[in-house]
């Protein structure tokens, strides 16, 4: 792993998480002084479930992926995080074990901000505890959102509005020539809670219609059409 000191435009990622800026420029300028970047290369770990969650991290480019391993070794992929933002606040503040295993699916720079220290600063600006409380509360909403998801929707539509999502998230195509780098299809299967077979079958289905090209890499041919299909 490589590291080097903070840009500007990571400043800036920064200072667009609302539980650090609450903190003000001083007090974030002191946290941040305390703190680099680190360079991590597809395949490397940042943790592994059961590792003492002293830092909680703010992505600055690249992509990860948050995974669940069972006793059995099988894998049920959480999340996928390609948007520059924190993670892992939560469990992180709350002094617990990461209950997840954080890989990384595309080199990526990250900012690991130790907990102890985050603690120390925001004790001496408790005006900002509900900026914190609120950031935390986000991972509350998005996992609510996920059960009625799966829930609630056709397989079909969590394929669709997953392809939407995660291309929206990642900054890519959208119109451009460049196609987007979606994750392995069974990736994606596990992450929505979807069978290999059942997956492979919506994913005919969708591809009959005409708004995605099925294989051996996906691609969105009609985003109009599959953002139809998504609701």
């Amino acid at each position: 792993m490589r590291s080097r000191p903070l840009s500007e435009i990571d400043y800036d990622i920064v200072r667009q998480v609302p539980f650090l800026s609450a903190l003000g420029g001083a007090r974030l300028d002191s946290l941040m002084a305390k703190c680099r970047v680190e360079c991590h290369s597809r395949g490397e770990h940042l943790f592994r479930a059961g590792d003492v969650a002293r830092n909680f991290y703010v992505l600055l480019s690249g992509h990860l992926r948050l995974v669940k391993v069972s006793p059995q070794g099988e894998e049920t992929v959480m999340h996928f995080l390609t948007q520059p933002g924190a993670f892992a606040e939560a469990v992180s503040l709350a002094g617990r074990a990461y209950p997840v295993e954080c890989e990384v699916m595309e080199d990526c720079e990250i900012i690991a901000i130790p907990r102890d220290t985050y603690l120390s600063v925001l004790r001496s600006a408790p005006d900002v505890m509900a900026e914190v409380l609120a950031g935390l509360l986000r991972w509350e909403r998005f996992f609510l959102e996920e059960i009625f998801k799966i829930r609630h929707t056709k397989p079909i539509q969590r394929i669709a509005s997953f392809l939407i999502d995660f291309e929206e998230r990642s900054g890519e195509n959208l119109g451009g020539e460049d196609e987007t780098n979606f994750p392995e299809k069974r990736q994606i299967a596990s992450r929505i809670g979807i069978t290999p077979e059942t997956f492979s079958r919506s994913l005919r289905k969708l591809e009959a219609t005409g708004a995605i090209a099925a294989g051996p890499k996906l691609r969105i041919l009609d985003r109009t059409m599959l953002l139809a299909l998504s609701h």
